[in-house]
């Protein structure tokens, strides 16, 4: 009798050991949400995108709650997420946030992203509806862009190939040794033209410069006929009237006397 008691004793213990560690495992893998108050708050997708009941919800990357149903709603296409959201953080979910799904991880875990709005604003009461962020997660957008990022990724591969040819066989060693030489010389070509120009202008523009100078004074014979307008007028008395007014009128005043004689 005393052996049968102990033992329904120690079951007993094992047993309330057992429903003490099963509690106490509930309350750490739940964030101590156990002895928390929490509100609902509800969001309208058109599409959950690979949410669960269960899924996190983060404010500005704090989790502050998770998934509580997801339902679809009457007359509508849209799901309606409700949101199981800690009290504590009912100030900071003011009237102007949004919420977004996003993508959370390596494996795309997706979660419920709140932004909160105006600090100063009416914090949204309990059951209230949250705007909707419809611009897509990042990840959600490369998914979309299969095709383009397929053509990047070919692009890629096209300029990995190109350079693997480039270094082929110490080729880009010889190209930049090229690329020097080349620079050198175009270098040396630039001051020997430097040069050119400096003898020119040293050699021709300025002799030339200072003849013009001297004609513009009136030097010499030609700024003489230049710059006096009396020798150009002795010149002009010299050679007389115009060829044309001295051989043209007898050329004239003889036909005119020989069509009155055959007449």
């Amino acid at each position: 009798m005393d052996s049968s008691f102990s033992k329904d004793v120690k079951v007993g213990i094992f047993a309330l050991v057992g429903v003490i560690l099963f509690c106490v495992s509930i309350v750490i893998l739940g964030g101590n949400r156990v002895f928390t108050s929490s509100y609902d708050l509800k969001v309208r997708f058109p599409q959950v995108q690979g949410l669960a009941i269960g899924s996190v919800v983060s404010l500005t990357g704090v989790q502050i709650g998770n998934i509580k149903s997801i339902a679809f709603l009457k007359d509508s296409t849209d799901v309606e997420v409700t949101l199981s959201v800690n009290d504590s953080v009912r100030h900071r979910i003011t009237e102007g946030s949004k919420a977004s799904v996003k993508t959370q991880g390596a494996l795309g875990d997706k979660f419920i992203y709140v932004e909160p709005g105006p600090a100063d604003a009416k914090p949204i009461a309990d059951n209230g509806v949250l705007e909707t962020d419809r611009t897509p997660d990042f990840l959600d957008l490369i998914a979309s862009k299969g095709a383009e990022m397929g053509e990047i990724v070919n692009v890629i591969k096209e300029v990995r190939q190109l350079f693997e040819n480039i270094n082929k066989d110490g080729r880009s060693a010889q190209l930049v040794k090229n690329m020097v030489v080349a620079s050198d010389e175009f270098s040396q070509t630039m001051k020997e033209a430097r040069e050119t120009f400096r003898v020119m202008r040293t050699e021709s523009f300025a002799p030339m410069a200072s003849i013009m100078k001297k004609i513009d004074r009136g030097d010499g014979t030609m700024g003489a006929l230049i710059n006096d307008p009396s020798l150009h007028n002795r010149i002009s008395n010299f050679f007389g009237e115009q060829p044309r007014n001295k051989f043209l009128k007898p050329m004239i005043r003889d036909s005119i006397q020989t069509n009155e004689q055959k007449k």
